[in-house]
């Protein structure tokens, strides 16, 4: 994944958040890719490359604890409702507003 497409954004909550970011083609939607537990964006590089190159709008965060993201030792910071809004913060920062969601956990 080409690390200058990567950005960051401070959420409601003051988190900052690392994503990767590509813009989509005319007429295609934006995939949002959510990693699980422990893992990375990088987790969806073949996805990435497979999307990307067919013109799909790409957001793929590090989530909250891992990567580039913020780090909070408090566990309330991990509530899932909130990493939720942290979530629709990022989709703000990029005006996407129905993006298609896709994820995994192990």
């Amino acid at each position: 994944m080409d690390a200058t497409l990567y950005k960051s954004v401070l959420t409601r909550r003051r988190l900052k958040y690392n994503y990767y970011f590509s813009a989509p083609t005319a007429g295609k939607p934006v995939l949002l890719f959510v990693h699980g537990f422990p893992s990375t964006s990088y987790d969806w590089r073949y996805q990435v490359t497979f999307f990307k190159d067919k013109g799909y709008g790409l957001i793929v965060p590090d989530m909250l604890g891992y990567g580039r993201t913020d780090k909070p030792v408090d566990p309330a910071d991990y509530i899932l409702s909130l990493i939720a809004q942290d979530l629709l913060d990022i989709l703000d920062a990029e005006k996407i507003e129905k993006p298609i969601a896709v994820g995994h956990d192990w």
